[in-house]
C-alpha cells in the first residue's frame, strides 16, 4: 500500500468533517447531549471512521462510493440519535450538508479534469482525486458553508422553529435530496469528458449557478415565512390584547361596584343591624346574599395579566356551552417564558379540549387546568377532560382524527414545546384524556 494513495484516501474522505459540521449547524438547538465529553467520544469516532475507511480503501483499492454509501447511513443513524427533531426535519438538514458537499464534488471534478486526466490510470479503476483535487474539493466544501452560513445558523433554525411549516416539511427534505441525488448522478465518470469542446466551461457556469438558485430559493423562502410568521404574531397579539381589554373592563365596573358599596357601607350597616335586633336572621342571610352577588362576578384566575385575560375568556365561552372548567394557575406575574408561547399552549390545550366535552352528557361536562411552577427552571401545564369512543394515536404519540383541521392544536404545542427543550405527555386513560407539558425556563 503506497502512502500516497493513503492519504488521497485520507483527503478525500475528510470531507466527513465540513459534511458533519454543516449537518449539526442549524440543530445546535436541538441536540440530546450537551457534554464535552460526548462531543469528544463523538469527534474521535469520526476521525477513526475515516482513518479506517481510508486504510481499508488503500487495502483493497476500492472506489470512493463503495465506502461513502454505508459511511453515510452510519453518519445518518448517528444524527438520527443525536438530534430531536422529527424525522423530516432532520432529512432535510442531512441532505442539506450532503447537497453542499456533492456541490463542491462536482465542481472540484470539473475544475481538476485535465490533472486528474493525467493520472487516468487510478482515475479508471478507483476514481479517486488527486491530492490537489481533493484538497479542492475540501476548500469548496468550507467556502459552500461559509456563504450558508447565515442561512445554516440563523435562516434554517427559524424555518424549523415555525409550527406553521409542521406539513410543509414532508415535501420540503425532498429539495435537497433531490439535488443531492442530481450533483451525483452529473459528477463525471470520465474526467477526460470535460475537456471535450465547451463542455468544462459550461459544467462550471452549470455548477455555479446551481449554488446560487439554492441560496436565492431559501433567502426568499426563509423571507416570505419570517413575513407569515409575523403577521401570524400580530394576530396573536392582536387577539390576546382584545383579551386583557375586555378583562380590564370587567375590572373597571367591579371597582366601580366596591367603591360604591364602600360608600354605601354605613347604611348597610345600619340595615343588618335593624334584623339583627329583630331576630331575623333569615333576612340578614338574604341582605349579604345580595351583598355578595356583585363581587362574585369578578374572578382572579392568575397574577399574570395576559394569562388571567385568556383564563377569563375561555371561562365565559366554558359557561355558554354549560361546561364547567377548574382552574388551578399558580404562576408569577411575569412568565420565565414568552407569553405568546405559553398562552398557546395553553389556550390550544383548554380548546381541544372544550370542543371534546361539549357534546357530552352535562355531568360529564368538566375540564380541570392546572399551571404551575414546578420549580424555579421548570414550568408545568396539564389539561385532562372525559371524552367519548376510541382515541388513536400516530407514532409520535399524537391523537389523530379524520376531521380536516382537527389536531393542529397539539402539533403547534409540540412545536413549542420542543422549542423549549421540555416533553409533551398525551394519554387516554378510563375515559379521561389528558394532556401534561414540562419546559424548561432556561430555554427560551
Amino acid at each position: 500500500m503506497k502512502f500516497e494513495i493513503f492519504l488521497r484516501y485520507l483527503l478525500v474522505f475528510s470531507m466527513i468533517i465540513p459534511a458533519v459540521v454543516l449537518a449539526f449547524l442549524p440543530v445546535r438547538e436541538y441536540l440530546k447531549i450537551n457534554s464535552r465529553r460526548y462531543f469528544f467520544a463523538a469527534w474521535l469516532s469520526i476521525l477513526i471512521l475515516i482513518l479506517g475507511s481510508s486504510f481499508l480503501a488503500a487495502l483493497y483499492s476500492l472506489r470512493v462510493r463503495e465506502i461513502f454509501i454505508p459511511a453515510g447511513v452510519l453518519l445518518f443513524a448517528f444524527y438520527f440519535g443525536f438530534v430531536r427533531l422529527n424525522f423530516t426535519k432532520k432529512l432535510f438538514c442531512f441532505f442539506n450538508s450532503l447537497m453542499l458537499c456533492a456541490w463542491s464534488n462536482f465542481l472540484a471534478i470539473t475544475l481538476m479534469a485535465p490533472i486528474d486526466f493525467s493520472d487516468v490510470l487510478i482515475w479508471y479503476k478507483i476514481r479517486l482525486f488527486t491530492v490537489k483535487g481533493a484538497c479542492l474539493c475540501l476548500g469548496f466544501s468550507v467556502i459552500s458553508g461559509a456563504i450558508f452560513y447565515r442561512t445554516l445558523t440563523k435562516k434554517i433554525p427559524a424555518l424549523l422553529h415555525e409550527e406553521k411549516l409542521t406539513g410543509a416539511w414532508n415535501y420540503l427534505f425532498l429539495i435537497p435530496s433531490v439535488m443531492s441525488v442530481m450533483l451525483i448522478w452529473m459528477a463525471p465518470i470520465n474526467p477526460h469528458l470535460m475537456i471535450i469542446a465547451r463542455v468544462r466551461p459550461i459544467t462550471i457556469v452549470l455548477a455555479i449557478f446551481i449554488l446560487f438558485a439554492v441560496f436565492i430559493f431559501y433567502e426568499i423562502f426563509w423571507r416570505i415565512t419570517a413575513s407569515l410568521t409575523e403577521s401570524a404574531k400580530l394576530q396573536q397579539e392582536n387577539n390576546l390584547l382584545q383579551m386583557e381589554s375586555k378583562r380590564y373592563n370587567a375590572l373597571k365596573i367591579y371597582m366601580n361596584e366596591t367603591r360604591a358599596l364602600r360608600h354605601d357601607f354605613r347604611q348597610h350597616i345600619a340595615v343588618l343591624a335593624e334584623f339583627a335586633r329583630a331576630g331575623q336572621v333569615d333576612k340578614i342571610l338574604d341582605y349579604t346574599e345580595q351583598l355578595n352577588e356583585g363581587s362574585r362576578n369578578y374572578v382572579l384566575y392568575c397574577a399574570n395579566n395576559a394569562v388571567d385575560a385568556l383564563a377569563s375568556h375561555y371561562d365565559g365561552i366554558a359557561k355558554k356551552r354549560g361546561i364547567k372548567i377548574k382552574w388551578r394557575l399558580e404562576l408569577p406575574e411575569i412568565l420565565p417564558v414568552k407569553e405568546s408561547d405559553y398562552c398557546s399552549m395553553l389556550g390550544n390545550l383548554t380548546e381541544n379540549a372544550l370542543n371534546a366535552v361539549e357534546n357530552l352528557e352535562d355531568k360529564n361536562k368538566n375540564i380541570t387546568v392546572i399551571s404551575l411552577m414546578l420549580s424555579e427552571a421548570m414550568l408545568g401545564i396539564s389539561v385532562d377532560n372525559p371524552f367519548e369512543g376510541e382515541i388513536k394515536f400516530n407514532r409520535n404519540s399524537m391523537p389523530v382524527s379524520s376531521r380536516s383541521g382537527h389536531g393542529l392544536g397539539l402539533i403547534s404545542v409540540s412545536n413549542i414545546v420542543e422549542r423549549y427543550g421540555g416533553s409533551l405527555k398525551i394519554k387516554a386513560e378510563g375515559k379521561i384524556f389528558k394532556a401534561d407539558i414540562i419546559v424548561y425556563c432556561n430555554e427560551t
